[in-house]
């Protein structure tokens, strides 16, 4: 199943270093961002404020390894991290996405024996 995970950064330059970190390490088989204006309370205060809001497109498989790398290197104090499945994929995007992100390193190790 496909997943987009979406954050929000404050420059260009951070998230376009994630981004190219997490599509070349397989995380992510695309990140597509663009500039936005938010509004929020931020301690107390309402804040306007221009950022950049980034989808990120990987599989059911990597998300949550993605989510890790995520809110390990954001650089906002409370990161936006919201998962969103994609209910209806055409197959072809589908078959690219789970390609693209094969090459994920998972943190879990299969131990079991070969038989």
């Amino acid at each position: 199943m496909g997943i987009v995970i979406v954050s929000t950064y404050p420059d260009k330059k951070s998230i376009s270093k994630i981004a190219n970190m997490t599509v070349n390490k397989g995380l992510a088989a695309c990140v597509n961002y663009t500039k936005i204006n938010s509004v929020y309370v931020w301690k107390g205060k309402t804040e306007n404020t221009e950022e950049f809001l980034a989808l990120f497109k990987t599989t059911a498989k990597t998300k949550e390894l993605l989510k890790e790398e995520i809110a390990k290197t954001h650089p906002y104090q409370i990161p936006e991290i919201v998962e969103l499945k994609m209910d209806s994929v055409n197959a072809s995007y589908q078959i690219w996405l789970m390609d693209s992100t094969r090459k994920a390193k998972s943190k879990k190790r299969n131990n079991a024996s070969k038989r």
